[in-house]
């Protein structure tokens, strides 16, 4: 199906608006693998015809699945590996600690993380297997799996529905998951495994748009924003940014992708290299 070029930079302008993602000239085939299918289930005869019919009444429902269709959901258990091995080794410690200093108080704390491109769930699963799997080692620190409270975000309501249900096939499994946490978080239900409490226990799924203001959500101690600002503009990515750090709590921390930095962005972070992983600190 041919698509024009006018209509591409259109089509273009318009995911831009609805969901900040930035559609260059070389993303062409992108979109057209991408929205075919949709101009075709739509009953458009071309692009052109389908830009047409999102001007119409029906274009509210076409913009909620060309969102599905044109954002990126490639996901697994701790992808990369080396950021989680940051998190235990470092940042874990850090707000256990402050934890136990907090609550010796009267007043009692939750440590917040927040997943704010979770996809179909595999990356705020990790992290909540994380956390259990550490303070299954540190019995004696007197902190359990109810102190900690994941919220993990999404544009995509196709993949919230797969993260909410926690439910994966064995391809997923077998990617980054050791046997020792299959065995232990997961059971297998017919030709999926389904993943356990006390880890889905914590982690609560939501639908949020990063084009919007999010700083109703409150304060996180640690804020996972992995592979998503590579989509934005630079002003979007700046304005993301500050929000991120207002929504911080002092001290808190902010990890991006491994190709991703805060560089000419934001200077309210400093920058920590913990092996392969740099991590973003809340001066």
């Amino acid at each position: 199906m041919d698509l024009s070029h006018s209509t591409f930079k259109e089509l273009g302008r318009l995911i831009h608006r609805l969901c900040g993602i930035v559609i260059t000239d070389d993303k062409e085939y992108l979109v057209r693998h991408r929205l075919e299918p949709l101009v075709i289930s739509s009953g458009c005869r071309d692009f052109e015809h389908f830009l047409k019919k999102l001007a119409s009444r029906d274009g509210v429902l076409l913009q909620e699945a060309i969102i599905e269709a044109i954002t990126t959901q490639e996901t697994s258990f701790f992808r990369d590996g080396h950021p989680f091995e940051a998190l235990r080794r470092y940042v874990l410690p850090e707000l256990v600690q402050s934890l136990q200093t907090m609550n010796a108080g009267t007043n009692r704390t939750i440590i917040r993380f927040w997943s704010s491109g979770a996809a179909t769930g595999q990356e705020p699963y990790s992290l909540a297997i994380l956390i259990c799997d550490y303070l299954a080692a540190q019995r004696q620190c007197g902190i359990g799996v109810s102190d900690f409270s994941i919220l993990a975000t999404d544009i995509s309501a196709n993949s919230l529905a797969i993260a909410t249900a926690a439910k994966y096939s064995r391809r997923n499994m077998d990617r980054g998951l050791s046997p020792d946490q299959v065995q232990k978080y997961f059971e297998q239900q017919g030709d999926c495994w389904a993943l356990k409490s006390p880890p889905r226990q914590i982690v609560d799924f939501r639908r949020i748009n990063l084009m919007h203001t999010c700083t109703g959500l409150g304060i996180f101690h640690v804020i996972l924003c992995r592979n998503v600002l590579i989509y934005f503009d630079e002003d979007n990515r700046r304005k993301i940014c500050e929000q991120f750090h207002a929504m911080l709590a002092p001290g808190g921390w902010l990890l991006l992708g491994s190709a991703e930095n805060l560089y000419g962005i934001n200077n309210s972070f400093r920058s920590l290299r913990f092996g392969d992983t740099i991590l973003f600190q809340k001066s």
